[in-house]
């Protein structure tokens, strides 16, 4: 039997109220109204408890049945419900989701099978009352649900004054690019940005094939950090850009790039405060997240533009249309850059050249000092290249497998035991040379000042090729392949054959560009004289003569064109000998 507890606490008092009306056949309105008054329910609900009593005689029947629910709380079987949470849990909210298809036919089997009935309407309405907080946290996972759903508890604190607080971070360009002989599709670009945020002026910028490293962040603070003048000279712009020195504060997301040694190191000699944001919490750093998101949008329209989906790649076909060598999109990127100096920007009122000058100067001359300026020479490069820790031992450093001595490192070598491991800084682009941070000059020579002081380092093999990091890295993993031992010859021999194999490669896709050129050429040329004469020099007689062409029709298929004679010391016979692939090796 189903028990109504809230049904039965009501008995007493429907029995008081109704007792003198039951034996009763009719009843007068104003008793049936006294009775519903005693009870604080309508008339309506009065004559329908007499009614229930009337139907089946029991008394515990005069109060209404209870219903099962409420507001807001469901009305169907309980067991119904606990099916559909279940459905729900398992099938709907998780990693791949369900179609609301397939949620309403896995509801209704498993509720069929129970005895149990539920209409199309109800499943739709519980399926529409999950949160949208509760399908990302299922489907994406909890950071994409902080990020999107939880609100910004914290402030950005006030900015007073340029390269008070620079944020970085990279993104990879939705463009296409060419090979710098404009012959093949060779993929996206990366693109590192920093951004000032006192005066939303792009602080650096370094546009490349590399993947996001210490190389790409420390050749960004490079650019950010000394005079614009020289990217002007190299791309031909004119421009105002003033914008250099050294930021107080860099802020940056975790990536091992802004958090490794090298970074720390390099803050710490130019005394830069690195902060890093809240792991998976882009909105910490929305400055830099909008400028990337400006200079995406207006890549859009440039010949080569992938789009952002698949569908969209599919329209623009971007191998077609691919217009811009790697030189040319950093010159469209900083040309977009001095655009977005000289519009208004919406969250400073003005212009990022106006809000950057305004600071230094005013209407009365000179406000405040101008930011230091730093010559862009080796000794500054240094301090922005990827940096290790090496012991020295008798040989030297060794170094991915490269030995490196210099005389200078003598005196290190006879004391390398007071020392522990000392900094090395990689130069990103000749691996053949290192720089070795001094960890006690002073000791060693007495008349030298305190400051830091670098030994340049070369590679015991001389004979070894100009290569970057990345090129010896790529060595190292084909010699593993190869279970080959990575000596430095070895790592020398391979990387003089990619070298080799690269120029090859390219030197095919010019000749192969060339030849299908010149085969379009004589398509073209053979479809206009397909029916004319043509005259032919007969070099038996040495006199012209005039002859149509056979009409390929009328040619067998074992006919083939016989050559002429001709004899071998003629000039003919000699031009017959050279081929087109010699000639295009003397005209290159």
């Amino acid at each position: 039997m189903t028990v109504d507890p809230i049904r039965a606490s009501k008995i007493d008092a429907y029995l008081s109220a109704f007792g003198p009306l039951l034996d009763k056949d009719r009843n007068t309105k104003a008793s049936v109204q006294q009775a519903a008054d005693s009870l604080g329910i309508s008339i309506s609900s009065a004559y329908k408890a007499l009614a229930r009593y009337r139907e089946t005689g029991r008394t515990d029947h005069l109060p209404p049945p209870t219903r099962p629910g409420g507001r807001g709380k469901p009305r169907i079987n309980h067991r119904a419900q606990q099916i559909i949470e279940e459905v729900i849990e398992k099938v709907v909210l998780t990693r791949q989701g369900a179609s609301p298809r397939k949620f309403y036919r896995e509801v209704k089997r498993r509720l069929e099978n129970a005895g149990l009935q539920v209409s199309q309407s109800t499943l739709a309405d519980r399926l529409s009352r999950i949160p949208e907080y509760r399908f990302t946290k299922a489907r994406k996972g909890y950071n994409e649900t902080r990020k999107t759903h939880d609100p910004i508890l914290d402030h950005y604190p006030d900015v007073r004054r340029p390269l008070e607080v620079v944020q970085i971070d990279h993104w990879k360009a939705d463009i296409e690019i060419l090979s710098e002989d404009r012959t093949e599709v060779i993929g996206r670009v990366w693109i590192t940005l920093a951004i000032d945020v006192f005066s939303r002026m792009v602080f650096g910028m370094h546009v490349g094939l590399d993947a996001p490293s210490t190389m790409t962040f420390g050749m960004a603070m490079i650019n950010g950090m000394t005079s614009k003048d020289a990217v002007a000279s190299e791309h031909g712009i004119e421009w105002d850009n003033p914008i250099r020195g050294k930021p107080v504060r860099l802020e940056a997301d975790n990536a091992g790039e802004f958090t490794g040694k090298s970074a720390r190191a390099s803050a710490k000699h130019f005394g830069i405060r690195l902060k890093w944001r809240p792991i998976g919490q882009p909105q910490y750093g929305a400055h830099i997240e909008r400028l990337n998101g400006t200079l995406a949008t207006r890549f859009k329209d440039l010949p080569g533009a992938t789009g952002a989906t698949a569908d969209q790649r599919k329209q623009l076909r971007p191998e077609m249309t691919a217009a811009f060598t790697l030189q040319d999109v950093t010159k469209h990127a900083w040309l977009m850059v001095d655009e977005y100096h000289n519009e208004v920007h919406t969250g400073i009122g003005k212009t990022p050249l106006e809000k950057f000058k305004g600071y230094y100067f005013g209407p009365h001359g000179q406000r405040h000092r101008l930011p230091p300026v730093f010559v862009d020479n080796l000794q500054f490069r240094m301090h922005w290249f990827p940096l290790v820790t090496r012991t020295i031992q008798r040989y030297g450093i060794r170094i991915d497998h490269l030995d490196y001595y210099s005389p200078a490192l003598r005196w290190l070598v006879r004391n390398r035991k007071n020392y522990g491991p000392v900094e090395v800084r990689r130069h990103p682009f000749d691996v053949r040379v290192i720089y070795v941070r001094h960890p006690d000059r002073k000791t060693e020579s007495p008349d030298s000042d305190d400051s830091d002081e670098w030994i340049a380092v070369h590679i015991r093999q001389l004979s070894f090729p100009l290569a970057s990091i990345y090129e010896l890295q790529q060595a190292r993993r084909e010699a593993l392949r190869r279970s080959r031992e990575r000596t430095p010859e070895v790592l020398a021999k391979i990387i003089t054959e990619q070298q080799k194999h690269i120029e090859e490669a390219k030197k095919k896709t010019k000749t192969a560009q060339r030849e299908a050129a010149r085969k379009m050429h004589h398509d073209r040329m053979r479809e206009g004289a397909s029916t004319p004469s043509v005259p032919v020099v007969d070099t038996a007689t040495g006199r012209d003569s005039i002859q149509t062409p056979p009409d390929p029709k009328h040619l067998g298929p074992a006919a083939q064109p016989v050559a002429p004679k001709s004899d071998e010391g003629s000039l003919a016979a000699i031009l017959a000998d050279i081929s087109d692939e010699e000639l295009d090796e003397v005209f290159e």
